[in-house]
């Protein structure tokens, strides 16, 4: 395959979409996680859940070291954030990597809680069916039974429906934002369905926003309530919590590192607010840990029954069931697993039931390889060979070269870090408007450079001044385009 260009890095921003315009403060204790020690913790020689004090690393035997030195490797593709596999109801491996704050002084660990966006889903639909177990509601109601205001036209989509992610409705329909259901319920709805609900599969993450409307009035209780009441606290999650709540006392919440606007809290609304824009679809915060209590509440009759986790697995159109996507891979394993993004933070979870294993990949960098993190801790649970390596790390004399700050003819700014060999492209140019693309510098197999932005290595050129450092870079931007190519500002030019 060739090398992607960043003409391509550029239209997935667009894609993603730039971030709100207002971002709340985030409380006190997020921006302050407290203190911390300077170096990870020590791996702990305990066995298996509540024997181990959560933020402590576990790696039991071979393949539980194998996959916190993996873990670790990551770091050098960019990957911050925590890791934690399990099989037959083990925990083999956790740990963190990186660090939870922007100063590199508070590491991350299994118990730093991170946001974990469309993750959140499962919990979503977790909640209607603790509903429909208790009598409350049935997913085959039609949702005008529970939401004043549908329109005729789609009278005919159930709660399965939005559940499944097929209701017809598109999944361009995203506009609407804050409390007022009165207010959104005709943009979300707009033209009602394209196609006969229930027969085609379209992600449309506002159908998870309504799906917390009716657990509200279905339950009696706010969205955020009764999901802890309902499923938090029995299934055991001790430090689970939603964007805009308080830091729990004493726990290290990350800040999230984006390439698609200013760094955030965890707990800061990454739209302003929680209101129909994300509630529903995102905004559940937690830790590999909690998760993988959440993980053991859904192997029992804790939170749901055995009907409802059977509805809860049971694929629709698409193999997506309810919250979760269910697929066959090439090792023949059946998992359960769902992804997730949002402006600092990216989330992958996977089940694999009949191994009764697990692996859960948080990050506070939005920008981190996650789902090649995600199979390369299932292969090394497995005793397989992972699939995918981390890029190789510059070598220390050659970071030194590239380091500095550099500008194209348009303005853009191109600033490499020193020593952490770190790549920051400022297309707004320095006052750092627009977006911003980040990628780690490594050497591929031929020892030429090249910029990992997560998903693909992007091939770096550069020349020497008389000084030994690097006086330009080259990055491609297009087959049929010259590349972009950065010079030394003229002030590190100068300045020795």
């Amino acid at each position: 395959m060739p090398p992607r260009t960043l003409t391509v890095a550029m239209l997935l921003f667009t894609l993603i979409g730039a971030p709100a315009a207002a971002i709340a403060e985030p409380p006190e204790a997020a921006r302050n996680p407290g203190p911390a020690p300077a170096s990870a913790p020590a791996t702990a020689p305990a066995t298996g859940p509540g024997e181990t004090d959560d933020s402590a690393t576990v790696a039991i035997g071979d393949r539980g070291q194998a996959i916190v030195t993996f873990a670790r490797s990551v770091a050098t593709a960019g990957f911050s954030g925590a890791v934690l596999a399990a099989k037959d109801g083990r925990v083999i491996a956790a740990t963190g990597v990186g660090f939870a704050d922007e100063s590199g002084t508070v590491p991350n660990t299994p118990a730093t809680l991170l946001e974990i966006a469309s993750l959140s889903k499962q919990f979503t639909a977790a909640a209607i069916l603790r509903l429909q177990q208790d009598g409350k509601l049935n997913i085959d109601d039609p949702i005008a039974r529970h939401l004043p205001g549908v329109p005729e036209e789609s009278a005919s989509i159930t709660i399965a429906h939005l559940l499944h992610h097929t209701s017809g409705i598109p999944g361009g329909n995203s506009q609407g934002a804050g409390s007022d259901l009165a207010a959104v319920l005709p943009l979300f709805l707009e033209g009602g369905p394209r196609h006969t609900p229930g027969t085609r599969f379209e992600y449309w993450n506002q159908g998870y926003a309504l799906l917390a409307e009716i657990i509200t009035r279905a339950s009696g209780q706010d969205y955020p309530v009764y999901c802890t009441q309902a499923i938090f606290t029995p299934a055991g999650l001790r430090g689970t919590l939603f964007t805009g709540d308080a830091a729990p006392a004493g726990a290290v919440v990350a800040i999230g590192r984006s390439a698609r606007g200013p760094s955030r809290s965890a707990l800061d609304h990454p739209y302003g607010a929680y209101g129909f824009q994300y509630r529903g679809m995102g905004g559940v915060v937690a830790s590999v840990r909690d998760l993988y209590r959440w993980d053991r509440a859904l192997t029992g009759s804790t939170v749901l029954n055995d009907a409802q986790r059977q509805v809860l697995f049971t694929p629709g159109p698409g193999d997506y069931a309810l919250g979760w996507r269910i697929t066959t891979g090439p090792s023949g394993r059946t998992t359960q697993s769902h992804g997730g993004a949002v402006r600092g933070f990216l989330a992958e979870m996977r089940r694999l039931p009949q191994h009764d294993a697990c692996v859960i990949v948080l990050a506070n960098s939005d920008d981190a390889p996650v789902r090649e993190v995600a199979a390369g801790v299932e292969s090394l649970l497995f005793g397989e060979k992972p699939t995918w390596t981390p890029p190789v790390p510059l070598p220390a004399e050659l970071a030194t070269t590239l380091a500095g700050e550099y500008r194209d003819a348009r303005g853009r700014v191109a600033i490499i870090e020193p020593g952490a060999a770190r790549i920051r492209i400022l297309w707004g140019g320095s006052t750092g408007a627009g977006p911003v693309t980040r990628g780690t510098l490594s050497v591929d197999d031929q020892n030429a450079v090249t910029m990992f932005d997560g998903q693909d290595r992007i091939p770096l050129t550069f020349t020497k001044g008389p000084d030994g450092r690097a006086a330009t870079l080259s990055l491609p931007v297009g087959p049929n385009a010259p590349p972009m190519i950065f010079t030394r500002s003229p002030a590190e030019s100068s300045d020795r």
